[in-house]
C-alpha cells in the first residue's frame, strides 16, 4: 500500500460499525478496536477499494483475506445497486473495504441511509 493514508471517512466508519453490529461480540470488539487505530488508504477509483492500516498492528505476510459474514447491499446515488464487502486479513483483523458496482460504471456516492445487512 504504497499510496498516502487518510483518516477513515464517516462514510467507511459508519459501514464497518454496521458489520461489527451483527457480528458475535468479542469479533465485535477486535473489529471495534482495530477500526479506533485505522487509517484509510484509496486503493481503487472513487473508493471502490479502500485498505486499512492498523496503527501499532505488523500483518503477517499474506495468506489470502476473507469477508466478515455479513452481507451488505446499498445503494449508489443515482440509484444503482452496490455490495460492500468487508474484508479481514489471516488474522481477523481489518483489512479492506470493496464495494461493487454491479453495472460497472464509477461509484458517484453511496448511500449509507439504503445500507442492508444480512447476517
Amino acid at each position: 500500500m504504497s499510496n498516502p493514508t487518510r483518516a477513515v471517512s464517516g462514510f467507511e466508519r459508519q459501514l464497518i460499525e454496521a458489520v461489527a453490529s451483527h457480528l458475535p461480540e468479542a469479533s465485535a470488539l477486535q473489529l471495534h478496536a482495530d477500526l479506533a487505530s485505522a487509517a484509510a488508504v484509496e486503493m481503487g477509483p472513487g473508493g471502490a477499494r479502500v485498505g486499512f492500516v492498523i496503527s501499532g498492528y505488523e500483518r503477517p505476510p499474506y495468506q489470502g483475506q476473507h469477508a466478515y459474514p455479513v452481507e451488505l447491499q446499498m445503494q449508489d446515488a443515482d440509484g444503482a445497486e452496490l455490495t460492500p464487502i468487508l474484508h479481514a486479513d489471516a488474522n481477523d483483523r481489518l483489512l479492506e473495504l470493496e464495494i461493487i458496482r454491479w453495472d460497472g460504471a464509477e461509484l458517484i456516492s453511496p448511500r449509507i441511509d439504503s445500507l442492508v445487512c444480512y447476517a
